[in-house]
């Protein structure tokens, strides 16, 4: 899911995308599994799958932003999300992406990618209402309606939590967990752009970071 939105610059460098690929290698595949909690958060139970959770702290031995903060990468290649802090993961889920599809219609064209470089956490929102753009109706083969339509206010369609980037681009849940649970990345490309996460893991994030929170796409 995409959110209406402009422009995306990158400011992805060379020396900061090499210092990515050196921690990833290590990064990835050091998730293990726990056994379910089977606990709540803000009323809702928790999937028993926990392969967002990391058995440990994991000390990738480079920071991938040049600060002590807080902060999320997204690692579209494995589609899964961590929080680090410094050279440390802390948390990690998987996540739906951009399925890299062209949509053309309504005298307008549209390419369905996850965009790269970095950005901040603009705002949140829980139980959010998804302001539907133009292609949401393009795509059904349905009439655009006028910018202020009610039909274009769709409760549900970003999950329980939504996380903005600016851009057009937003982490949120999805009512389909089945689709981001998914083992194999590749079939994890199911979104129009947004970076989607079960409803648990979402809301999970949402206490996690914070406004401001640096978000590194790669």
């Amino acid at each position: 899911m995409t959110m209406p939105g402009t422009s995306w610059r990158h400011l992805w460098t060379d020396a900061a995308a090499a210092a990515w690929l050196r921690g990833a290698v290590l990064l990835i595949g050091l998730l293990a599994p726990a056994a379910a909690r089977g606990q709540a958060l803000d009323g809702y139970p928790l999937v028993t799958d926990r392969s967002r959770m990391l058995a440990r702290d994991v000390a990738v031995g480079t920071s991938f932003l040049p600060s002590h903060e807080r902060y999320v990468v997204v690692h579209l290649v494995e589609n899964r999300l961590f929080v680090m802090e410094g050279e440390r993961a802390i948390w990690s889920a998987p996540v739906g992406t951009g399925t890299g599809f062209n949509l053309n219609g309504a005298g307008q064209k549209w390419h369905f990618s996850t965009p790269r470089g970095i950005m901040r956490v603009r705002y949140k929102e829980k139980n959010p209402v998804w302001i539907a753009p133009d292609w949401h109706f393009v795509e059904r083969g349905v009439p655009v309606p006028p910018r202020q339509h009610p039909s274009r206010s769709i409760p549900g369609a970003l999950g329980t939590t939504a996380i903005y980037l600016g851009d057009g681009i937003a982490i949120h849940g999805t009512h389909r967990p089945e689709l981001v649970l998914d083992p194999d990345p590749e079939r994890r490309r199911i979104s129009h752009g947004c970076i989607r996460l079960t409803n648990e893991a979402a809301r999970e994030l949402y206490y996690l970071i914070d406004v401001g929170t640096p978000v590194l796409i790669y």
